[in-house]
């Protein structure tokens, strides 16, 4: 079984619980949370959680906590999502 992935974020209007959820065959599962909310959510990444992500899926590789393939799908999947080049 595959350990998830998560981090905090905040925004302007709330605090989240951000967790990546392995679920096979090449498949990601974002869901989030705020103290205010009962259950997870599932919701749409941006550019930046990928990025977010690919970091801490390396840096878990790096210390041998994941798999080669889990940060080769991730990579994969943040290449379809790139970040929008700064003008």
């Amino acid at each position: 079984m595959r350990k998830n992935i998560g981090w905090q974020e905040k925004t302007e209007d709330a605090k989240y619980q951000i967790r990546v959820v392995f679920e096979g065959g090449g498949r990601l599962r974002w869901c989030r949370i705020t103290n205010a909310m009962e259950r997870w959510e599932d919701f749409e990444p941006t550019p930046e959680h990928w990025q977010i992500l690919l970091e801490k899926a390396k840096a878990r590789y790096v210390r041998r906590q994941a798999p080669y393939k889990d940060l080769q799908l991730i990579e994969r999947l943040a290449a379809e999502n790139p970040l929008p080049p700064e003008p």
